[in-house]
């Protein structure tokens, strides 16, 4: 990609092109827009940044990147853009550039903010180390990532919100029958309260088991709402009466959880869908 065709000038040191693949690229340098008009021809430059760019009908992301790139240097939308790769690999979600322009905004201004002196706690960071493990580690690494670039200490607060935006991005781009951040975090709460007061005690915040069991959760939750019906087989439904004479309680439990999950989410449980709850929940409790 060395010649480009611009579709539009963003402002003096970005502009808009067509890659000649039908596809948008974002492209940042120094001085690139000025007097460049659309429908002119670019040679891409070794010192220009290259961002990629969602479809050219969405005039609202276009519109927002235009705004934010006047306002916010473009170190911080290359960290937003690794931060989104580094999502990508450790998350089994599909994070695009639909997430640049919110997370840049994000970590910009909570920069600002621990400049001034403006500490923002998070009320949700217990449950967010607890009930969203992989999404924290992103925005721990991305703590230390932001920490590098602005010389400011970040705290742990931001990334749990870091965390809050990659979830939320999740659940925008799933057919999940939960749409809000808040909703999702108050199913999964629920879950494991009804779980601790079935047993009448309370389980490690490091519990690898109850881990795995809040991620099992998480993409339940994540494909509710689709319309593919999932089948099970008879291996699956006879190992769940088996397991649930085996441990009573914990077959109990499960009965709790799936009743208010079906209350909660626009799914259809099945026998293997309940087995594999249920080997989570044993799996925390005995």
């Amino acid at each position: 990609m060395n010649i480009l065709l611009i579709s539009q000038v963003l402002n003096n040191n970005v502009i808009l092109v067509e890659d000649g693949q039908d596809q948008q690229k974002i492209i940042w340098g120094r001085g690139i827009g000025f007097k460049a008009h659309a429908g002119n021809h670019y040679e891409l430059q070794k010192t220009d940044r290259v961002f990629s760019a969602v479809p050219s009908d969405d005039e609202q992301w276009i519109g927002q990147f235009k705004e934010l790139s006047e306002k916010i240097p473009r170190e911080y939308f290359e960290l937003t853009e690794k931060i989104i790769h580094l999502a990508q690999s450790q998350i089994d979600a599909d994070f695009d550039e639909h997430l640049l322009i919110p997370l840049t905004d994000h970590i910009y201004f909570a920069v600002e903010r621990v400049k001034m002196g403006l500490n923002l706690a998070n009320p949700m960071l217990y449950d967010l180390k607890r009930f969203f493990s992989k999404e924290f580690a992103v925005g721990k690494q991305a703590q230390e990532m932001i920490q590098q670039l602005s010389g400011e200490p970040i705290s742990d607060d931001e990334a749990g919100f870091i965390t809050i935006h990659l979830v939320e991005h999740e659940i925008q781009n799933s057919k999940s029958s939960v749409d809000t951040f808040a909703s999702f975090l108050e199913i999964t709460t629920d879950v494991n309260n009804i779980i601790e007061a079935a047993f009448g005690r309370k389980f490690s915040d490091d519990s690898i088991a109850v881990n795995r069991l809040m991620t099992h959760l998480h993409y339940l939750i994540l494909r509710s709402g689709s319309k593919h019906v999932t089948t099970t087989s008879p291996d699956d439904s006879a190992l769940l009466e088996a397991l649930k004479r085996g441990h009573p309680r914990a077959g109990n439990c499960l009965d709790q959880v799936v009743s208010y999950l079906a209350q909660k989410l626009d799914y259809k449980f099945t026998d293997s869908d309940r087995l594999y709850l249920l080997i989570h929940i044993v799996h925390i409790t005995e």
